[in-house]
C-alpha cells in the first residue's frame, strides 16, 4: 500500500501551524496597522514546524512494509501550477492529511480533487475533523477521521483492521458509495512510550525553523507527555489530547532527544507538550538527565508559570533549554474565574520571568484578547502588567471561538455566535465578534496597540541583543522587513 503524509497547501499563501491548539491550528493573519502588520509576516517567516502526527503514522506505516510518501505544502497555495499534481504523482492508495480550523474547507476541497484524480482514500488528523465529521460524512469528505491519539487509527491502517466502528476512528464503509462515517470509541493511551518514535525520513526539517525562540532553521517537535487537566474555556488542548497527563518515560525522552541528533541532525527541539513541567520533580529529573546526556541541542518548552520554580528554571537553562512559552493571565479575577484560568501569583510570575532572563532563557507570553465580559479597562491593566515584566517576547491572541470548548458553547448561548457550519470555515477561522462588552472591531485595535506598545520599549531590543547570535537576528528581521515591503508595494501597484 503506498500512503502520502499531507501537510495540505493553504489558499492565497496564509498559513497555518496545524500542530498547534490541540491540532485545530492557528491563524496568524492579525494587524490592521503597518507594524503590526509586520509582527504578523514575520512570524509566518519565522514559524514552520512540521506535523507530529504524521511523523508518526510514517514510523508505523513503514513498521509494517507500507510505502511512505511525504509532502509538506503548508507553505504553497493549492491553486498554483504543480501543486496538485505532485500529489497525483504520489500515487497514494490512502491520503493521510493533517487539518486545522481556519482552512478546513479549503483542505477537504483539495483532498476531493486529489481523490477524483487517484481513487485515493482520505483519512483526516485533528480535532476540527472530529468536531464536523457528521458534516463530512454528508459531503463525502473522506473515507476515515482519527478520533482521540490518532496512532490508534494509524494501526489499523497499517495492519487492515481500518473498518466502520473500530476503537479510535470514524470510517465509513469502503465498499459503498453513500454509506455515512461510523463513529468508533476515541482512544486516549495510557502508555503512550508503546508508540514508536516519530519517523523524520522524508521530511524537510531544514526548512523547519522557530524563529526567534529557537535559533537557526532545522527544528524536530516532540512530546514528552501529553493531556492536559486544566481546563481552561478557550483551550482545545484538552479535546484533542484528553484530560489525564501521560508522561513518558524521563529515558525515553532522552533516547529520542539522542535520535534525533544522530540520525537526523537535528539541533533544535520544540516540546509539543501542554504544560511541559505540570509534574515538576519529573521535570527535574527529566532536566537532569538531558543535562548529563550532553546533547548538542538546544529546546523549547511551553507551561505555565505556576509551574515553575527557582530551582526547576535552573535545571532548565542548564540543560540546554533556551525558550519558554507561557500562558499569560488576565489580571482581573472576574475574567479568570470566567474563563476558568486556575490564576497565578503575580509576585511569583515575575520572578519566575525575571529568574528565566538571568539564566538567558527567552521567554514568550500567550495572551487572549476579548475573553467574555472583560472591559477595555481591564485589558489595559493587563497589558501594563505584561509590560513591567522580564517577558522577552509576546503574543496578543484575538479570542478564538475553537468549537468543543466551553467558550463556544458560551458563545452560541448568548447569541454572540450561530453554530459552525463548514460553509463558515470557508471563510476563515472564526474569531469571538462580541464578549459582552467590546465589538470584534475594537477588540483588533486594542490588540494592535498592545503589541505596539510592547515591542516599542528599548528594553526588548536590548534583550533582543542580549540573547545572542545579534548577526543571524539582524539579518532575519532585515529579510522578512524587506520581503513585507515588496509584497506590500506589489499588493498596491496589483
Amino acid at each position: 500500500m503506498r500512503v502520502l503524509l499531507l501537510n495540505p497547501p493553504v489558499p492565497g499563501r496564509g498559513f497555518t501551524n496545524r500542530d498547534l491548539m490541540g491540532g485545530m491550528g492557528i491563524d496568524d493573519d492579525f494587524g490592521t496597522t503597518l507594524p503590526s502588520q509586520y509582527l504578523a509576516f514575520a512570524k509566518y517567516q519565522g514559524i514552520h514546524i512540521p506535523v507530529l502526527a504524521l511523523g508518526y503514522a510514517a514510523a508505523i506505516l513503514r513498521r509494517a512494509g507500507h510505502s511512505v510518501v511525504v509532502l509538506d505544502q503548508a507553505r504553497q497555495d493549492p491553486r498554483e501550477a504543480g501543486v496538485l499534481q505532485a500529489a497525483i504523482d504520489a500515487r497514494p492508495d490512502w491520503v493521510i492529511a493533517a487539518t486545522s480550523l481556519a482552512y478546513f474547507g479549503a483542505e477537504l476541497e483539495y483532498l476531493e480533487r486529489l481523490r477524483a484524480r487517484t481513487g485515493c482514500n482520505r483519512m483526516l488528523v485533528g480535532t476540527t475533523a472530529v468536531h464536523f465529521a457528521a458534516e463530512v460524512g454528508e459531503r463525502r469528505g473522506c473515507e476515515a477521521i482519527a478520533l482521540g491519539d490518532p496512532e490508534v487509527a494509524f494501526e489499523h491502517l497499517a495492519r487492515g483492521t481500518l473498518e466502520p466502528g473500530v476503537a479510535g476512528a470514524a470510517v465509513r464503509d469502503l465498499s459503498r458509495a453513500d454509506t455515512p462515517l461510523v463513529m468508533g470509541k476515541p482512544i486516549f493511551l495510557s502508555d503512550i512510550d508503546q508508540v514508536p518514535l516519530p519517523d523524520w525520513t522524508g521530511f524537510p526539517l531544514d526548512h523547519y525553523r522557530y524563529h526567534p525562540l529557537l535559533r537557526g532553521r532545522g527544528v524536530a517537535t516532540m512530546l514528552a507527555s501529553r493531556g492536559c487537566p486544566y481546563a481552561c474555556s478557550f483551550c482545545p488542548y484538552p479535546i484533542g489530547q484528553g484530560a489525564p497527563f501521560r508522561p513518558r518515560a524521563v529515558a525515553a525522552v532522552v533516547a529520542e532527544m539522542a535520535t534525533l541528533v544522530r540520525e537526523h541532525g537535528v539541533h533544535n527541539i520544540l516540546f509539543r507538550d501542554p504544560t511541559f513541567t505540570l509534574d515538576m520533580d519529573r521535570a527535574k529529573t527529566l532536566c537532569r538527565a538531558i543535562a548529563a546526556a550532553k546533547l548538542p541541542v538546544q529546546w523549547g518548552i511551553e507551561t505555565r508559570l505556576d509551574r515553575l520554580d527557582d530551582e526547576l528554571v535552573d535545571l532548565l537553562a542548564a540543560a540546554g533549554c533556551a525558550s519558554v512559552t507561557v500562558g499569560l493571565d488576565p489580571v482581573d479575577a472576574h475574567t479568570r474565574r470566567a474563563s476558568h484560568r486556575k490564576g497565578y501569583g503575580q509576585d511569583h510570575a515575575k520572578a519566575m520571568l525575571e529568574r528565566l532572563r538571568r539564566r538567558k532563557v527567552a521567554s514568550a507570553g500567550l495572551f487572549v484578547v476579548g475573553l467574555p465580559h472583560q472591559t477595555e479597562a481591564e485589558l489595559r491593566a493587563g497589558f501594563a502588567w505584561i509590560e513591567s515584566t522580564a517577558l522577552t517576547y509576546v503574543a496578543y491572541h484575538q479570542a478564538t471561538v475553537f468549537p468543543g470548548t466551553a467558550l463556544y458553547r458560551e458563545a452560541l448561548a448568548k447569541g454572540w455566535l450561530a453554530p459552525l457550519t463548514l460553509a463558515d470555515l470557508m471563510r476563515g477561522e472564526p474569531k469571538l465578534s462580541f464578549n459582552g462588552r467590546i465589538a470584534a472591531a475594537r477588540i483588533r485595535e486594542l490588540q494592535d496597540e498592545a503589541l505596539r506598545r510592547f515591542y516599542r520599549h528599548p528594553k526588548r531590543a536590548l534583550a533582543e541583543v542580549s540573547r545572542g547570535e545579534t548577526a543571524q537576528s539582524l539579518a532575519f528581521y532585515g529579510e522578512t522587513a524587506a520581503r513585507f515591503l515588496l509584497q506590500r508595494l506589489s499588493a498596491e501597484f496589483s
